[in-house]
């Protein structure tokens, strides 16, 4: 699977800030003191208070274009939320909805706006002054919300508000906050309250060092002459020409990795390129996050946990490490057949052109698979790539969902923060869902990966929900891969998600705030259109403007689960690398010894002996413990895909049966039961459990 999806992709810039994934506590917390008195981890409120302000702030853009602009904004966040929590804290009368409940809701979405804005300028703002103010700011608002999530005062209001008349919404909010006061450690002695603060703090200045080394990482592979580039397409090659010394540089990033990989002939710049991907961020980032796991083996421990896993997966869908294992371990049961297919495959190819080999190298398996595909089902992905420039690919993505979901995307008149950003809004009628950003192209010290990050969640009768969409594609008539079109439109299901999710007043129930194990699901299941070839034709064209061949396109379906069983395997390594890291005791923990022990388990691939691959997975900050989601969502995604299996693809009514049921409610309702809504029944995993036992069947008959 060569798509990446940072946690950003789910509003996880907030949620790296805030306390979540822990048990409740069996107990409930002892009675606050009386107002005015301090509390370890809550701010000191002198006198008492028996009116709260509802004010909903959010930041323009454009005042946030230099670092000194972000920085006095943030100073200014900062300050009204330690007011607000204050008079929160201090506040006499009787809870309700409205002298409650309404203004702490404006003061959380006040703070989110400032986090999102922060973060995701961080990630894609082209001035390092604005960069390092966002991270900054990040960190000073991760202060105050560790002072939000231990406030036994404000606790103690939420418990006594009366929400048994309110509509389900409304209790639905309270019921989420008050479950993440008691994740958050509200119980624990003033001693470790404190020493909770401080560790949250901490974690998101270790997690912010880890992310940044990997986003400033670029290594390049330096060639001699433009024969060394045997193999690939002809406008990569004339997109690398040698430069003043005469050299031709290909970097690590993603529009000059992939091609290099599937097509390049030299099989020893293949596995030089390999480890220069390979030691992004090392030997930085190693000290990095064996640091980042000790504090959260820390933090977990306080709470009542033995390693951090067991704290994360409390609240998913999962809900424990256990349930992880299992599901890791039932999927390596359905692939094993399939993934020993493939590989005698790839090495019968292999020794086709180097009779001595023993075995595949990791290096080869994309060039190889290439081969396979092009010899056994007569797919060219050179070709394909032909019918699938940038801009006609971007076009088709907005008309398939302006046609699936009967909505209008219009340009947007707007500040951005590089002149490549593209932005625009999402109107339903005479309504106005949304807005967002595409940021679609490589710069340096710009977000290495593909991710939608959260610019503002939508707030009825407040705010509309903004987004962006962060790739690294090339640019106007640039060829993508099949491959980057699926990313594009995966991440574009991202995208509207939080969009068609923004119709909500409360904030922890607008937007994708459903459990994180759901999240990638309709963004998975999406992806299934650029496989429908009503859908393709109609922007799939060549330079000659001819329009991608059915029988091609017929051809790569059936190709298309070839490589299914390895590719899953690489999936679930990563998984159980991720859960196993945090599930452990760190102390003495060798990550390049786990590392290659995870892959060795679960794919046939020889780990490079140079290589520290878990330096630059992202993952292993904003994951943490639950890369496992990818394939949970997955196994949901294809169980919701039968609906459209059966009425139909471009079925308009079918699509607002999704719409309504799935992306619409965001964190409303619990997923499991947005999905029996959908489909009319429970979750089953069956329709992927059969997919992944068929994998490379056809290939191998």
């Amino acid at each position: 699977m060569k798509r990446v999806i940072d946690l950003t992709a789910i509003c996880l810039v907030a949620l790296s800030i805030l306390m979540v994934g822990c048990q409740p506590a069996d107990d409930a917390p002892p009675a606050a003191a009386a107002a005015g008195t301090q509390e370890a981890g809550s701010s000191n409120a002198a006198t008492a208070v028996t009116e709260l302000t509802v004010e909903y702030r959010k930041p323009e853009l454009s005042e946030l274009t230099t670092g000194a602009g972000l920085t006095a904004a943030c100073e200014a966040e900062v300050g009204a939320i330690e007011r607000a929590l204050a008079e929160l804290e201090a506040f006499t009368p009787d809870p309700t909805v409205d002298n409650y409940l309404e203004p702490l809701n404006a003061t959380m979405v006040s703070a989110y706006n400032m986090v999102f804005a922060s973060g995701t300028l961080t990630a894609v703002h082209p001035d390092a002054a604005v960069r390092d103010a966002g991270d900054d700011c990040q960190q000073a608002i991760s202060s105050v919300y560790a002072d939000f999530s231990l406030s036994r005062p404000i606790f103690e209001r939420l418990t006594r508000l009366d929400v048994s008349s309110s509509d389900t919404d409304t209790q639905r909010y309270v019921e989420k906050l008050l479950q993440g006061f008691r994740l958050s450690g509200v119980d624990k002695d003033d001693a470790t309250r404190a020493r909770i603060k401080a560790l949250t703090e901490e974690i998101t200045a270790v997690g912010q060092e880890f992310s940044n080394n990997i986003r400033e990482s670029v290594n390049y592979l330096v060639l001699d002459s433009v024969e060394q580039l045997a193999g690939l397409p002809q406008d990569y090659i004339d997109a690398h020409p040698p430069g003043e010394d005469g050299k031709i540089r290909i970097s690590t990033q993603y529009p000059d990795l992939f091609p290099f990989m599937s097509y390049a002939d030299n099989d020893e710049l293949r596995r030089q390129l390999t480890v220069l991907r390979n030691t992004l961020a090392w030997p930085e980032n190693e000290a990095v996050l064996l640091k980042l796991i000790g504090l959260r083996h820390e933090l977990a421990n306080l709470i009542g946990f033995d390693h951090y896993a067991g704290l994360i997966t409390a609240d998913k869908m999962v809900g424990s490490p256990q349930r992880v294992e299992s599901f890791l371990q039932e999927l390596a049961g359905y692939t094993e057949e399939a993934q020993q297919r493939e590989y005698a495959m790839l090495l019968e190819r292999l020794q086709r052109d180097q009779p001595d080999a023993e075995r595949v190298e990791v290096w080869q398996a994309s060039y190889l698979s290439e081969k396979i595909s092009s010899e056994q089902f007569n797919v060219d992905s050179k070709e394909v790539r032909e019918y699938f420039s940038y801009n006609n690919t971007r076009d088709g993505i907005l008309t398939l969902v302006q046609d699936l979901f009967n909505v209008q995307i219009k340009p947007w008149d707007t500040t951005t923060w590089h002149a490549d950003v593209e932005a625009y809004e999402l109107w339903d009628g005479e309504v106005l869902i949304g807005q967002f950003y595409l940021d679609m192209h490589p710069r340096d010290n710009k977000y290495q990966h593909a991710a939608a990050f959260p610019l503002r969640t939508g707030i009825t009768g407040v705010q509309t929900p903004v987004a962006t969409l962060v790739c690294n594609f090339p640019a106007g008539d640039g060829l993508m891969p099949h491959s980057q079109v699926e990313t594009y439109l995966h991440e574009f299901g991202h995208l509207i998600h939080n969009l068609f999710a923004g119709g909500h007043h409360w904030v922890d129930i607008s937007g994708i705030n459903t459990e994180w194990d759901f999240v990638e699901a309709p963004s998975q299941m999406l992806q299934e259109w650029v496989w429908d070839y009503p859908t393709v034709s109609r922007f799939a064209r060549n330079a000659d403007g001819e329009v991608l061949p059915e029988d091609l396109l017929q051809r790569m379906q059936a190709a298309r689960d070839f490589g299914l069983g390895l590719a899953t395997r690489r999936q679930l390594s990563l998984a159980a690398l991720s859960l196993g890291l945090y599930n452990q005791d760190p102390q003495g923990l060798d990550l390049k010894a786990f590392t290659d022990a995870m892959s060795r388990q679960y794919t046939p691939f020889e780990p490079l002996p140079e290589g520290h691959f878990y330096t630059a997975f992202g993952h292993l900050d904003g994951y943490s413990a639950i890369y496992y989601t990818y394939q949970w969502s997955l196994a949901i995604a294809s169980d919701l895909f039968t609906r459209f299996e059966q009425e139909g693809l471009r079925n308009v009514e079918t699509a607002g049966a999704y719409r309504e049921h799935i992306l619409e409610p965001g964190g409303a309702k619990p997923a499991a039961e947005l999905v029996r809504e959908f489909l009319g029944r429970e979750i089953s995993f069956k329709p992927y459990a059969d997919r992944l036992s068929q994998a490379g069947k056809t290939a191998a008959d």
